[in-house]
Order: structure tokens, then sequence, then C-alpha cells
């Protein structure tokens, strides 16, 4: 099985309210670190402007390349659900998935946001990125950010059942990254990633003469 997300970008408003909530319920603390974050795409100029939302986190690859970059064997993909998750005792720190990923999720602490080093670490501040909530999952609950969103953009269940439940949904929208490529703009060696994720795109506002 497969989990995925669904973002609405039309029903977005940039709020931020899943970030928070992300930060909230997985504790990650004030710094550099943001599992869920919300960029914006402005086309145009004025005065026919356009802005898209965008609201992002891991999207658990089918494809994942974080996997394949790691020398330690640190990050996995759990065969139960298809959540990519990353063991932080054996990770060292060097930095490949971020170089490779296309969408940034592979996120690095500082010494304010973990002040206090685990025992069972090999480096002060060993990566972390969004977890698909699955400790929510396994008492029957969706991820924080999806029950949080007070519009309703986000959405997350099974790969099938989310492609039944959205017939009309498209695999990518306005700001999103290049699936095939790193973020130098590189191809990836081992092709798409087929993030675990479908859109309904926001239709863009009139041009005004």
């Amino acid at each position: 099985m497969q989990y995925a997300f669904y973002f609405d970008q039309s029903r977005c408003v940039g709020c931020e309210t899943c970030v928070i909530a992300c930060k909230d319920w997985n504790n990650v603390q004030p710094g550099p670190a943001q599992w869920r974050s919300k960029t914006i795409t402005e086309v145009g100029s004025f005065p026919s402007v356009n802005v898209y939302q965008l609201a992002m986190s891991c999207n658990h690859c089918e494809n994942p390349v974080c996997v394949d970059a790691c020398p330690t064997e640190a990050i996995y993909k759990r065969e139960e659900d298809g959540i990519v998750v990353v063991d932080r005792t054996i990770c060292d720190g060097n930095l490949e998935c971020v170089r490779q990923c296309p969408y940034g999720a592979p996120q690095f602490g500082d010494d304010v946001s973990e002040p206090i080093q685990d025992p069972s670490w090999l480096t002060p501040h060993p990566m972390q990125k969004c977890n698909f909530c699955w400790d929510r999952w396994a008492v029957g609950l969706k991820p924080a950010c999806v029950e949080a969103c007070p519009h309703r953009a986000l959405d997350a269940g099974p790969i099938d059942e989310i492609m039944e439940k959205y017939p009309d949904a498209v695999r990518t929208v306005v700001g999103f990254p290049d699936s095939t490529k790193n973020p130098d703009g590189v191809t990836l060696p081992s092709g798409d990633t087929l993030p675990a994720i479908f859109f309904k795109a926001k239709e863009a506002l009139p041009i005004v003469k």
C-alpha cells in the first residue's frame, strides 16, 4: 500500500495553519527545520498577476531518490504504507539527500532548536523530515496538517482511495518542482521520483486589459 497527499491549490489561502500544526504535533522546535512549508509563485505583471500558493512536505515518493542517495542507508521506505522515514541514529549528516531531493524535504536542526544531543546520534543534528504522521494513522487519524487546514485544501489516504475520491486530480501545479531533477536542475539518474501527491490546480484569473 502507498499513502498519498492531495492538495487543492484553489482552496489554499496561505494561512500556514498546516505548517504550525505540523510543528506542534511533531514537536519540531523553532529553527531552520520545517517539515511542511508554504511557497508563493507569482505569474504575470501588474495589473495582471496570478498568485499560486503551494503547501508541501516530503512527498513519500514511490521512487524516492533520497533512499538511493543516502550512503549510510538511514532513509528507507516502509513496505506496509510507503512512508519514507529516516533513522536518525545512523544519519551522519552528509547532506546527499538534500542535494538530490527535488522538494527540499530533508531538514536539519541547529544548536538552538536541538540543544541536547541524543546519545544515539552519530552527529549533533541528524536529518529529520515529515513522517506522514505515521503515529496518527496508527490510531485512525489523518496527518496533523490535513486535520488542521481550515479551508480543507489538504487530504491524505491510500493512493487508490485518493485517486477514486478525486478522479480529476493532476500530478503537478504551478510552483511544484520537476520530479525528475535535483535542486540544481540536473536530471536524476534514477528517473522520475513519482511523488505520492495529487493536486487540483488553481485556475488563472482573467487578464486585465
